[in-house]
């Protein structure tokens, strides 16, 4: 008997780092998307496929976005494979192409965990179902499974039924039109570690209410991802403008993984609307680079370590922004910036001090703590101050009141974001 397979369309998932989802929300909603429901990690939204291309050229916030392909109920793992064989998978990939299954149990709303032990064995079945019905539509030939750089993603997820009389879970399967990342921008030098994600910087830069227009200064600037990303923002530079321009200057190449699925390159309208979307958004990139020459509010750098001032320089010569910076290598507890009263009255400062990550670090930081707060004091008044950090005990030891405290995971560390009025 068939079994009953939903196929869903114009349904997307955006993925973004935890408490930054309002963030992301946001930029839903301003490309005119009918959000269908924020939850934790991400927004749920309904919009036509272009609408969802042009939020992987806009978003400075979304991790990943996925679409959603089918949903149904299973009661137990080998239901996966009878559903996957229902589902017409040539017109999604190729048998050429090959394909990888990352699978996602969560809580349903009611805190419920789903029941299936392994998630190893419900990815077995779906990969078990799509080789067969390849292999009864295709002569008996099968697509690859790749686990390392698959042509196609997929994300099987997997959550408890909130009906109580229920002992099924609900199971959506969802392509991820990305690949790499979306906060993977282009601009950071991979031989220097960063603490914070791209996305995760501008989620910061923007919950600072930070629009371009006041003086900015991360003193503790490491490789300068907060930086940038305030300088994206202060341009309105688009986040993919390093994709963008590679794209318009090599348009036969594939950069993200949507461009290699059967749903989007045999779509003719898909193809032209991307291809303006992608002109747009290199006009787009341009303008905003003009906007950031012509502006004259500083943007200032500094960090105590010469590694770290050489893993800046090189960020920002390839994101060609070193001319919008002023760069010092200076201790954070001591260096203090010449401005007007007027640069003083609307001012910013964001930071990311170490936390004990390191071994042998943990024993210094407090004192640092300590007296960067008290640096921020003698030298910062007028500003508003952030301190983002993932050790809550040596937040304490910055004796300044906080104005407000947001609660932020950077990866699996729950962190603060603390806000400070400097008068």
């Amino acid at each position: 008997m068939a079994q009953k397979v939903d196929k869903l369309k114009d349904l997307y998932f955006a993925s973004c780092p935890t408490g930054l989802e309002e963030l992301l929300e946001t930029e839903v909603k301003a490309l005119k998307h009918e959000t269908v429901g924020v939850t934790r990690g991400g927004v749920h939204f309904e919009a036509p496929a272009a609408s969802a291309l042009e939020l992987m050229l806009s978003s400075r916030i979304a991790s990943r976005i996925y679409k959603k392909a089918f949903q149904f109920e299973i009661k137990v793992e080998k239901d996966l494979y009878f559903y996957a064989k229902e589902i017409k998978w040539k017109p999604i990939f190729d048998l050429e192409q090959t394909f990888k299954i990352t699978v996602q149990q969560s809580k349903n709303s009611k805190g419920e965990r789903s029941l299936f032990k392994s998630s190893m064995f419900l990815a077995q079945n779906l990969k078990d179902g799509i080789v067969d019905k390849f292999r009864d539509d295709c002569d008996g030939k099968r697509p690859d499974v790749d686990k390392e750089g698959a042509d196609m993603n997929i994300l099987l997820h997997v959550v408890p039924n909130i009906n109580p009389h229920s002992v099924k879970e609900t199971c959506s399967v969802l392509l991820d039109m990305c690949g790499a990342p979306l906060s993977q921008r282009g601009y950071r030098d991979t031989n220097f570690s960063a603490p914070l994600k791209e996305n995760l910087a501008a989620g910061l830069t923007l919950l600072s209410g930070y629009t371009g227009k006041e003086t900015f200064f991360d003193p503790m600037c490491g490789s300068g991802t907060i930086i940038i990303e305030s300088l994206l923002i202060k341009g309105e530079i688009p986040p993919s403008f390093i994709t963008v321009h590679d794209m318009v200057e090599n348009p036969e190449e594939t950069f993200w993984d949507f461009q290699n699925h059967n749903w989007f390159k045999k779509d003719k309208y898909l193809l032209e609307a991307w291809e303006k979307l992608v002109k747009t958004y290199h006009q787009k990139s341009k303008d905003g680079f003009d906007k950031l020459k012509n502006s004259n509010v500083k943007t200032f750098a500094s960090d105590s370590e010469k590694y770290a001032i050489n893993a800046i320089k090189f960020n920002l010569n390839a994101s060609e922004m070193m001319e919008h910076v002023i760069l010092t290598q200076e201790s954070a507890t001591e260096v203090a910036l010449d401005l007007t009263e007027e640069e003083r009255k609307n001012a910013i400062l964001i930071t990311n001090p170490p936390y004990g990550e390191r071994i042998g670090e943990e024993k210094d930081l407090p004192a640092l703590y300590y007296d960067l707060g008290e640096n921020l004091k003698k030298n910062y008044k007028g500003f508003k101050a952030y301190i983002f950090t993932g050790n809550l005990a040596l937040l304490k030891k910055i004796s300044l009141r906080t104005s407000k405290k947001i609660i932020l995971f950077n990866g699996a560390i729950e962190s603060r974001l603390a806000e400070y009025d400097l008068f």
